[in-house]
């Protein structure tokens, strides 16, 4: 290691509560300053960060710290401003998911990193959990056989939180709120990382189960974006899936991933167990790499992220000091491809369609 990282980071919600202790937590990486957008709170920002330099203007903050990386972690409606002008400010990013409010939005980021020939990188970080990164590893060993279906579901139980809160800019369509960018971006980016094919035709549901929240006052909060979705797709080679999620349920079993092959099964639960069976043998559990130790101090919410989150930390670090970009790093591309398939899936929600790429 030679040197720490200098990053700015702009978002006073998920980057102070999240990227900032993770990133300050993470030998390689000296967090010089955090940006907020629209909240203020700069001395609230400043005592729960300990972060000193705490911006309210991100535009402000980028023409005055001397920055190697800025991790954007606004609203998505924002990504793309925010992206061109940190290139412009010769800077590499790494962006917050989902990467653009749409793919046209996403292919201008790319091109605006290629003129300022900088890193691009999106902050995927669910692919270094340790089960999804066995999963990687026995798929691409073949002992599967060829890959006939996929099945990738969750759900959460926020139901509760659905009908006593608002919901912000994540229950409107019109800033690129809802669960498919939220949630669903991630989801796809490891089935497109595990299957390693492109996506042919989809198919997609969006529905919103709790359209509205009416406070105590009886103010309205109406929800324009979706809240669970469906979809049914095939790759080029074949391989057929079902992807989903609902996210107001009471009650919830997590993440169940199930990959059948000619030779074999494999069944991921909640993204802690791996079972493999090969040929007509059971399924056995496959062990994986310890979780992390969560430092002492780390808040509850950044806790939840911290095992996978660090590890990509890590190979951020050796793409920007050292240019060694690591194949599981997820790039401005793979935030593209995984654009193209959710405003996919939205143009078979809203025409009822199978959607061909």
């Amino acid at each position: 290691m030679n040197k720490k990282i200098r990053v700015g980071i702009i978002g006073g919600g998920f980057g102070a509560k999240v990227h900032a202790p993770m990133m300050k937590s993470h030998h390689g990486f000296e967090v010089v300053s955090l940006a907020s957008v629209g909240r203020g709170r700069i001395n609230e920002l400043k005592e729960e960060t300990g972060i000193e330099r705490v911006y309210s203007d991100w535009k402000e903050m980028l023409e005055t710290e001397d920055l190697d990386l800025v991790s954007i972690a606004s609203a998505p409606l924002l990504h793309h401003e925010m992206v061109l002008e940190a290139y412009e400010h010769g800077l590499d990013v790494l962006c917050e998911k989902p990467f653009a409010y749409h793919a046209k939005e996403a292919a201008e980021m790319i091109e605006a990193r290629d003129r300022a020939k900088k890193l691009g990188l999106i902050n995927f970080e669910f692919r270094f959990l340790p089960a999804r990164q066995k999963i990687k590893e026995i798929v691409s060993s073949g002992q599967l056989g060829k890959l006939l279906h996929v099945n990738y579901t969750t759900s959460f139980p926020g139901y509760e939180r659905a009908v006593t809160s608002r919901r912000g800019w994540l229950g409107q369509k019109d800033q690129a709120g809802g669960m498919l960018g939220a949630i669903g971006s991630h989801m796809f980016d490891s089935l497109l990382w595990w299957v390693d094919d492109e996506i042919k035709s989809i198919s997609g549901q969006l529905s919103t189960h709790c359209p509205e929240y009416v406070d105590e006052t009886g103010e309205k909060d109406i929800r324009t974006a979706d809240d669970a979705f469906q979809t049914f797709g095939t790759f080029a080679g074949k391989t057929t899936f079902s992807l989903g999620l609902t996210s107001t349920t009471r009650h919830s079993q997590g993440w169940q991933f199930e990959i059948f092959g000619t030779e074999g099964s494999l069944i991921m639960t909640d993204d802690k167990k791996v079972f493999v069976g090969i040929g007509n043998h059971p399924l056995n559990e496959i062990d994986l790499l310890p979780d992390l130790v969560i430092p002492v101090g780390m808040s509850d919410v950044a806790a939840r992220y911290y095992n996978a989150f660090y590890r990509s930390l890590d190979a951020v670090y050796h793409a920007v000091d050292e240019h060694e970009v690591s194949d599981y790093l997820p790039s401005f591309e793979t935030g593209y491809k995984v654009q193209v398939i959710l405003d996919a899936v939205r143009e078979s929600s809203e025409k009822g369609r199978v959607i061909d790429l």
